[in-house]
């Protein structure tokens, strides 16, 4: 008879285990009668992979792969947690959810004086992603979707909003330039790129940004550059950057919002 060996992923729930070393764990009774026929593959902690020693100590949520027998695999995995069933399949609920969330905290306005601030649909939308990016870290078995629609969703979700901007923007500013002439080009060209030039010297020398990938993600998010921020993701090639792009894109919407009607104010 064929043996079926199989691999497969695993959310640790056990808080038997949980701040243990693999040593410890290994060592248990309990562990030496079930571990029979299963090889532990990998463990990771929040997308990053440990090391496997005797030192690594195990944590709930941690994702440990291991392979086996299928009647061996089934064996451990119940004492060790929940399995993540690979699926093509898109969690709507999950993600849906997510989205209104986003929208209903785009459309809070916070007044101070006669000033509104608020952080819009891209704001709302981003902070929502974190809290429920969040959620889904701990927990693997909701919030599935594939890598292929990910990525789409991504690469079609920039290029619409690009296409968008210079749909609505294009026929005006082509009207502006021929009202103004090519002078009020080069003053916005330098507006644009004078205070990022600035900043990528006083974050490198003075703040001392030594992570490319975190120093981009905050330019981007001072500039509240969507697009940017995109390509960011894609040259780094994880979500590290998102931490920083958050902060400042959060404040840079703050200060706009309160800074414009100053500015048109006084000047």
């Amino acid at each position: 008879m064929d043996i079926v060996m199989n691999t497969k992923d695993v959310v640790m729930r056990n808080t038997e285990y949980a701040g243990k070393t693999l040593d410890q764990t290994i060592s248990c009774e309990n562990v030496l009668r079930l571990r029979h026929g299963v090889y532990l593959v990998s463990i990771n902690r929040e997308g990053d992979p440990l090391p496997i020693n005797k030192d690594t100590t195990l944590q709930l949520g941690d994702i440990i792969t291991v392979y086996g027998a299928e009647s061996d695999l089934n064996r451990v995995i119940s004492k060790i947690g929940a399995p993540i069933n690979k699926s093509e399949k898109t969690d709507w609920i999950f993600h849906g959810f997510g989205l209104v969330v986003g929208l209903v905290i785009g459309l809070i306005v916070v007044r101070i004086g006669s000033v509104p601030i608020t952080l819009g649909a891209g704001g709302g939308a981003l902070l929502s992603g974190l809290i429920f990016g969040w959620i889904r870290s701990r927990h693997q078995t909701i919030g599935n979707i594939p890598v292929g629609a990910s990525q789409l969703l991504q690469d079609f979700g920039l290029a619409g909003f690009v296409a968008i901007i210079g749909l609505e923007s294009g026929m005006q500013a082509i009207s502006t330039i021929c009202e103004q002439g090519l002078s009020l080009l080069l003053i916005g060209l330098v507006i644009t790129f004078l205070p990022m030039i600035l900043a990528i010297f006083f974050g490198k020398y003075v703040l001392g940004y030594k992570n490319a990938a975190v120093f981009a993600g905050a330019l981007s998010g001072a500039r509240s550059a969507n697009p940017a921020f995109g390509e960011v993701l894609n040259k780094a090639g994880n979500a590290i950057p998102t931490n920083s792009f958050a902060v400042t894109y959060a404040l840079a919407n703050v200060f706009l919002t309160l800074l414009g009607p100053l500015i048109i104010a006084f000047v």
